[in-house]
């Protein structure tokens, strides 16, 4: 081999080593930029961090005296854990506190999920130049503390309101609920009857994920939906489009037809009784409720002598039907009626009429029998 591919070799050798350290210089000077960017030196403290806790070691490092628990909390928690639980299981951002003016020795916010938890305190004075273009602060970590206002997760639970819950085997009771949602529709009835209702509940201040357990009226744990930190059951009452099968389900006895057909009558002034009628209709209401002040307060007023003179026809009802049943509890249900009454006016010489009733209507059993609570108005078919 000549001298001179022997030197060939020789420097290509040389070269190849060269680049070699160079180019792992590069990576590691990139590698150390990339690791001294504040949001990643962040998240190797966070990550130390969370390790201490698992030992039981953090209050070497934070003051953990500000931390206080929620009564539903799992009582066994202890501060450590219950600390190094967020930072692991949170989704972890960081924010310069809003008074933090001096660049190079910033305080970071350490937020949780949605809430602050820590603040950072941070000394960047010293000064990296890599590659001879990349400058950058070389962070040093001067102090770690609990946010003034110590931030820990917060669950919502959704449920009808005749389900127990459970948050770590402690029950919530209805002073523990932070809203609940009744139909409009609903409302009087429910001042007559116990209905189901969407109630919710905030549970604040826990660091770790609870335990909830929901129960039906009849101690059977019922099972729910989970989406982030929100649990829910939706409400859902019972439907039955079919009359005969749904008074199956409805205790006690009540016609609902000869009641709709007698409402008809009482409006019309045909309803046999005293005061227009209004002793007889009264045996299906509730004494001062709003249907009971309606039915009188339509006996007792002028407009009932303007109703025009008419006869009824035989039959005087055609068309009639129940449907679409909602049974609400087992002192609570609706359902929709339709009924064609038939008459003749008499005025226009016998010539035929037809009123029609389409009414969506609401019975509480109170005080041992069915009661009309209310009705409201359906399109009429």
């Amino acid at each position: 081999m000549s001298k001179f591919k022997r030197f060939l070799i020789i420097y290509m050798l040389i070269l190849t080593i060269l680049m070699v350290v160079f180019l792992t210089y590069v990576v590691k000077s990139l590698k150390k930029y990339e690791e001294l960017k504040v949001e990643n030196y962040l998240d190797s403290v966070m990550l130390s961090l969370a390790k201490a806790g698992e030992k039981g070691q953090l209050s070497k490092y934070v003051d953990l005296s500000k931390v206080t628990f929620s009564k539903y909390e799992n009582q066994n928690i202890k501060k450590d854990e219950a600390i190094s639980e967020l930072l692991k299981n949170s989704k972890l951002t960081y924010k310069l506190n809003k008074d933090s003016i001096d660049l190079n020795n910033p305080v970071y916010d350490v937020y949780a999920n949605d809430n602050v938890l820590l603040n950072v305190d941070l000394n960047g004075e010293s000064k990296v130049t890599k590659l001879g273009i990349l400058t950058f602060q070389d962070w040093k970590l001067r102090k770690i503390s609990l946010a003034d206002k110590v931030g820990s997760n917060g669950y919502t639970i959704e449920v009808p309101s005749n389900l127990k819950i459970f948050v770590n085997d402690i029950e919530l009771t209805k002073d523990d609920s932070s809203d609940f949602k009744i139909d409009e529709e609903l409302k009087q009835l429910s001042t007559y009857a116990d209905i189901p209702y969407m109630i919710k509940y905030n549970i604040s201040n826990l660091f770790k994920e609870p335990k909830i357990k929901i129960l039906d009226e009849n101690g059977n744990e019922v099972k729910y939906e989970k989406e982030d930190n929100t649990y829910k059951i939706n409400l859902n009452y019972e439907h039955i489009e079919n009359a005969e099968e749904a008074m199956k389900k409805i205790k006690g006895n009540i016609d609902v037809m000869q009641v709709a057909k007698d409402w008809s009558l009482y409006l019309t002034n045909d309803l046999k009784g005293n005061l227009h009628g209004f002793y007889n209709i009264n045996k299906y209401l509730i004494k001062d409720s709003y249907m009971w002040k309606y039915a009188y307060k339509w006996a007792t007023n002028v407009d009932i002598t303007f109703i025009s003179s008419h006869i009824l026809d035989n039959p005087t009802f055609t068309n009639t039907k129940l449907s679409n049943f909602e049974i609400y509890s087992e002192n609570a249900f609706s359902c929709n009626v339709y009924l064609e009454k038939n008459f003749m006016l008499n005025k226009r010489g016998n010539q035929k009429m037809k009123d029609t009733m389409s009414e969506k209507m609401y019975f509480a059993y109170y005080e041992g029998s069915w009661k009309l609570v209310s009705m409201k108005s359906e399109s009429k078919k």
